[in-house]
């Protein structure tokens, strides 16, 4: 990972301008319409198909037992999550976040702490609720349900053994496999437009204008909004190779342009099923990356299953596998493990702990039961045949 930088991490750095010029903003059209994205698509609603494809999320998930260390260990000292509702933004006039901060035990404030950053929190979270969550329709739990649910006035208590990612997080700090590391679990917004072509099926929210608009918006948000609000009183350090943002399916899109976006910010993307299929205009990245000449500072891990998403939006395997592809054409350093899953959440878990040790120490993610995608070489002459015996 390299030597860290001694400075913290200024979170309004990133323009000119001092935290307090920041009074309004004025959404573009193009932020909440990507081109060629699919918002006006005359079809609403599930399609058996979909259905049908995103059903195999788990299928083999034996396959891929998560590590020892997401078990809760007596012997480590446990972190505090305190959550925290963000009742408005600038950037998303009427629209409210949950969010909740991870503190190691171990900070004190008097050394810089590495970030880690979850989108799509609530998925981390949702162990916190204590009662079951029901649908408002009466037919089926939508995202918004979960939003509304999931308790985030203070500090939250997980339950044990439910290989909770900030077990996770205490036990590779205490081991030393991580430096110490503040995480932030962030929602996506509410309410909402929902999702193009399947509209409301996934309830009310602005998780997909948030997450799959393929524009620097959302990340500024982060940058420039939340996090100078969710880690307001932090010592954060000022290196992105110490920061990672994590993601699954839109919010795994989302994660490959807030560090694409603020690469200053950002050096590391954990992304799981990223939704690359042109849902809000996702399937033109490759071409983004490919002809961007700017190197950034990126070291991108993602995982796409034999069995995911094969939907209206794409292919999810093709589309991953292009970005990779352009990733590669550019000389990124990336890895995308494809596995015998579907658009699994369990999978992202069990590649969280292989990607923090590939970016910390170099190790290389476990090929078992994986084909793996890494950087290979130009071929610049063609492979030699046998002579023809005479």
């Amino acid at each position: 990972m390299g030597e860290k930088k001694d400075e913290v991490w200024q979170l309004c750095a990133r323009t000119d301008k001092p935290e307090e010029e920041y009074v309004t903003v004025t959404l573009p059209k193009s932020s909440y319409e990507a081109f060629h994205c699919m918002l006006d698509y005359p079809i609403t609603g599930w399609h058996e198909r979909d259905e049908m494809a995103m059903g195999r999320a788990e299928w083999n998930k034996d396959l891929y037992p998560l590590p020892a260390d997401y078990r809760r260990r007596e012997d480590v000292p446990h972190g505090r999550i305190v959550g925290h509702t963000m009742e408005d933004c600038l950037f998303y006039p009427g629209v409210k976040h949950k969010y909740w901060v991870y503190t190691p035990a171990q900070y004190d404030g008097s050394t810089p702490a590495d970030l880690i950053l979850f989108l799509d929190g609530q998925m981390y979270m949702r162990e916190a609720c204590t009662e079951p969550i029901r649908p408002k329709d009466g037919k089926r739990v939508t995202m918004s349900d979960l939003l509304d649910a999931v308790p985030a006035d203070g500090e939250l208590s997980l339950p044990a053994d439910r290989d909770n990612v900030t077990d996770l997080l205490d036990n590779l700090i205490a081991d030393g496999k991580i430096p110490l590391t503040v995480a932030v679990f962030l929602t996506p917004g509410y309410p909402g437009p929902g999702e193009p072509v399947y509209g409301t099926g996934k309830g009310i929210t602005n998780r997909s204008m948030e997450y799959d608009t393929v524009s620097d918006w959302f990340s500024r948000f982060l940058a420039e909004e939340f996090l100078p609000k969710a880690l307001a009183g932090y010592q954060i350090t000022a290196d992105p190779a110490g920061h990672s943002v994590v993601g699954l399916s839109s919010s795994g899109i989302a994660s490959f342009a807030v560090a694409w976006y603020d690469n200053h910010l950002f050096g590391n993307v954990i992304a799981g099923s990223p939704s690359f299929g042109n849902i809000r205009g996702g399937n033109i990245w490759p071409s983004i990356i490919r002809t961007t000449d700017e190197k950034k500072a990126l070291r991108t891990c993602m995982c796409v299953g034999k069995y995911d998403a094969d939907i209206i939006f794409g292919d999810w395997i093709l589309a991953d596998s292009d970005v990779a592809s352009a990733l590669n054409y550019r000389g990124y350093d990336f890895r995308l493990m494809i596995n015998e899953m579907g658009h699994s959440l369990t999978f992202l878990k069990y590649m969280l702990p292989q990607a923090l040790a590939w970016f910390y120490h170099g190790e290389d993610v476990n090929p078992a039961h994986c084909r793996i995608l890494r950087p290979t070489p130009l071929v610049t002459e063609p492979p030699k045949r046998n002579e023809r015996k005479t």
